[in-house]
């Protein structure tokens, strides 16, 4: 899910508590969508476990689902994950990574139900939307950096068989984009890669030597 559809499922869940016994017809245009895509959006919500009634063709939020961890409403979950999801503007991918070790906190305290439609919202809007890569590639390029490993990659746009040895040392965050700093072996300099052209992560049992920053 994009960030621009959770700002609107947002969007609609105000709207809907904000003016009960709004009809549809009327949502829909407030909000810039068609009729059909307002069901649609609708049908999501009710998946994560809102709960709608209809009568005489207005829709009200009868209850918006409750998680464990101080009785955190599931709504407002939503707006931590689009929250995160706009701390790329601080260019620190610290804040982000605690951001989302947070969310998936939160996550796993989760109703079954609701538990992996949220795990696959946030990382649809922040790993894939945000940073262009899937979460297995998110997780072994940090885990790389934090174990100072060095690693084998493959990218998307080269051969198959092709494969670069790298020593990651750091991570840099430009507007939606992640890099990963590392020193090339094979260029014997170092460079920096959009984490989004990165296919595979294949770990070496060698470490990144103490100065690998520094080449």
């Amino acid at each position: 899910m994009e960030s621009r559809r959770l700002a609107r499922l947002l969007r609609m869940i105000v709207e809907v508590r904000t003016q009960p016994h709004k009809p549809p017809e009327q949502i829909a245009e407030d909000l810039g969508i068609s009729l059909r895509q307002f069901y649609y959006d609708r049908h999501h919500l009710a998946r994560m476990g809102f709960r709608f009634s209809r009568a005489k063709g207005r829709f009200t939020i009868l209850s918006d689902p409750v998680v464990t961890i101080a009785k955190l409403p599931l709504s407002e979950i939503l707006a931590l994950v689009l929250a995160t999801r706009h701390l790329f503007a601080t260019r620190d991918f610290s804040i982000v990574r605690r951001a989302l070790k947070g969310l998936y906190r939160i996550v796993d305290h989760l109703p079954k139900p609701q538990r992996q439609l949220l795990k696959s919202l946030t990382q649809d809007v922040i790993i894939k939307s945000g940073f262009g890569c899937t979460p297995d590639v998110l997780e072994d390029v940090m885990r790389a950096v934090d174990e100072k490993r060095r690693i084998l990659v493959h990218f998307r746009d080269r051969s198959p068989n092709s494969r670069v040895a790298l020593d990651p040392f750091g991570f840099r965050l430009k507007q939606t984009r992640l890099f990963l700093d590392a020193y090339d072996l094979q260029r014997k300099k170092r460079a920096r890669f959009w984490v989004g052209t990165i296919d595979k992560i294949v770990f070496t049992p060698f470490f990144r030597p103490e100065a690998s920053g520094n080449h």
